[in-house]
């Protein structure tokens, strides 16, 4: 039983909005965790299958999904993932060094000891994934920490940026490193200077630190982008 004829039977029939919106969602999931991949086409059609609703609400999250950036509409009704480029990864890099440095720098002027404590089991939720291999599992915490961060400054708008950016980041990322490891380094991890920041509530430190761990790992990011876009090429011929 599809979800609209579910909410009948229990005596509720479900808005087109909250359709709309848990549509939004499922997708969004579909984006961040690697589902749908670089190059990706979405059918309305197919979705609305899949999900068992009504293509309408499927077309309102997809229309809104690409009003934000996260996929590009093409002829007819369908939406593409965007593929993998150097350029649309250091713009998507910019702009998070730019907003979540913000939103760390507010984070900080009045962290509390609830947040601190979350980032840390956070943080330590990823390096046990790092240690294990695990890399789908790594980069679920690691995008949890700074989700995390940034809405802790308080801002919705700042936090709806943030999360459009990281929806964009989440295809590439996991792609990059299904076949890899995550970046790692013998430096200490850039999530401890924040934590570290945010206990002496520096919000200046903050700023500086998360910044520094978005533009750390960079360098490994663009060599293997350059290999999968080598690939992808390949294959289209």
């Amino acid at each position: 039983m599809d979800k609209e004829n579910s909410a009948r039977t229990k005596g509720k029939v479900s808005s087109p909005r909250s359709l709309s919106q848990d549509a939004s969602e499922q997708i969004k999931n579909g984006l961040i965790n690697g589902i749908f991949r670089p190059g990706t086409k979405l059918t309305i059609r197919d979705l609305a299958a899949n999900m068992g609703i009504s293509p309408t609400p499927v077309r309102e999250a997809l229309v809104q999904l690409a009003a934000e950036g996260a996929l590009t509409q093409v002829a007819g009704r369908s939406f593409v993932v965007p593929e993998l480029t150097v350029e649309s990864y250091e713009e998507l890099r910019t702009l998070r060094m730019l907003i979540e440095g913000e939103g760390a720098y507010r984070a900080a002027r009045n962290a509390t000891t609830e947040l601190i404590d979350d980032l840390q089991a956070i943080h330590n939720q990823l390096q046990s994934a790092k240690d294990g291999a695990c890399f789908k599992d790594a980069l679920m915490w690691n995008q949890r920490f700074h989700l995390t961060l940034s809405r802790a400054a308080g801002s919705p708008r700042l936090q709806h940026i943030v999360e459009g950016l990281w929806l964009q980041m989440g295809p590439m990322l996991n792609v990059l490193y299904e076949h890899r490891e995550v970046p790692s380094s013998s430096l200490r991890h850039g999530h401890l200077a924040v934590i570290d920041a945010l206990i002496k509530r520096d919000a200046d430190a903050a700023r500086r630190a998360i910044q520094d761990d978005i533009s750390g790992s960079t360098g490994t990011i663009l060599s293997a982008i350059e290999p999968d876009l080598a690939a992808n090429n390949k294959d289209k011929k």
